[in-house]
């Protein structure tokens, strides 16, 4: 678990913080130490910063400065934060500073550009804020490899354009890239001086002035290749912060797929279930419809039945008699074919027979004697 800075200490020493050396390098070091809670120190700074007098204003950007000079070695953290800070601090100052303050603004600004405190694109935001010009220190330092690589070649401290606009999208891993991209560029430069005056007469037979203009581009490539390194360093440890942030943000969505997984096979049942339960439903409307037709058809044909005999009820006087007739000679009919048959038992099948022809159907009188309406009474 990182440290958390006490902020009644550290406000205790921004409050005594002067512009010596020894005290700004002290509260650095303290501030330092806390690196893990950058935004906190930043935080509280800020704060001091606004509520200070001009004097101690400028101590604090003093103290700023050598708080991303030195905190580099911790990691970007320091970097970041204070950029989100410190353009309007520094317009802030700007505005309520003598002339004498301005120019140490401006001296700050031109170290952070020089020693590549902060990127080309930080760096113009805080010359912006303080009304100056486009870079001149960072132009002419770019512009000495180009006039000794010939015209026609880029600046070797500056990163490509591309590669200096994707790093811009990545944010704190981006702007580190882009800081090591720069560094690398210089130090390709530093480099190349370095070697074309470098030969072995420098140890044995050269001139005085010819050692100590090599002694002095050994000196600038050396101090080139500290600042790669550092930049490197700091490019790594984003990086690993950006990987244990994206190593925590996978295992965070596994461990949400793996539960949408478990919620989804839990729906998927629930609705087999459903579906199951309309099935067994729908059988049973089924079955209810097939017995209700089943329960109809008996009283169907007990309403044939009534209809019927309304129908003869309601017929006139003679087609009654023939309905009942009908009746009669069916039930003569009957009583014949018993006969016939307890005749055919008993050896006279052929009067039963003759008997059952004799009686009469119902019929005939229906035909000779059609029904009038004129006759009704």
């Amino acid at each position: 678990m990182s440290l958390q800075v006490p902020r009644d200490g550290l406000v205790q020493k921004l409050q005594r913080l002067s512009s010596s050396q020894q005290s700004i390098e002290s509260v650095s070091s303290f501030c330092i130490f806390y690196s893990k809670d950058a935004r906190g120190v930043v935080q509280i700074w800020e704060q001091e910063f606004y509520q200070a007098q001009p004097e101690r204003k400028l101590a604090l950007l003093y103290l700023a400065n050598h708080i991303l000079q030195e905190g580099r070695k911790k990691g970007m953290a320091f970097q970041e934060e204070f950029f989100k800070v410190l353009p309007k601090a520094i317009s802030h100052m700007a505005k309520h500073a003598d002339e004498k303050a301005k120019r140490s603004l401006v001296r700050i600004v031109t170290v952070w550009e020089e020693r590549r405190v902060f990127g080309t694109r930080h760096c113009k935001s805080f010359r912006e804020a303080l009304g100056m010009p486009p870079s001149t220190a960072a132009a002419a330092a770019d512009a000495k490899p180009a006039a000794a690589g010939g015209s026609g070649s880029k600046s070797a401290g500056a990163a490509p354009p591309a590669a200096a606009a994707a790093a811009a999208k990545l944010g704190p891993v981006g702007d580190a890239l882009s800081l090591v991209l720069t560094t690398a560029g210089s130090t390709a430069a530093k480099s190349k001086e370095f070697t074309s005056s470098w030969s072995q007469n420098l140890l044995t037979s050269a001139s005085l002035p010819e050692v100590s203009l090599a002694h002095s581009k050994l000196g600038a490539y050396a101090a080139a290749l500290q600042e790669e390194l550092s930049a490197r360093q700091a490019a790594l440890a984003a990086l690993n912060a950006e990987l244990a942030k994206q190593t925590a943000e996978v295992g965070r969505l596994e461990s949400q797929l793996a539960s949408a997984g478990q919620q989804r096979q839990q729906l998927d049942a629930r609705l087999g279930s459903l579906a199951s339960t309309l099935s067994a439903v729908a059988g049973l409307g089924q079955l209810f419809a097939a017995q209700q037709q089943q329960q109809q058809a008996p009283d169907l044909e007990l309403e044939a039945d009534d209809d019927d005999g309304e129908a003869a009820a309601a017929a006139p006087p003679q087609q009654q008699a023939g309905f009942s007739g009908f009746g009669v000679g069916m039930a003569g009919g009957e009583y014949a074919v018993a006969g016939q048959q307890q005749q055919q038992q008993q050896g006279g099948g052929f009067g039963g027979l003759m008997a059952l022809q004799q009686q009469p159907s119902g019929f005939a009188d229906e035909a000779d004697d059609p029904y009038d309406p004129e006759h009704a009474d």
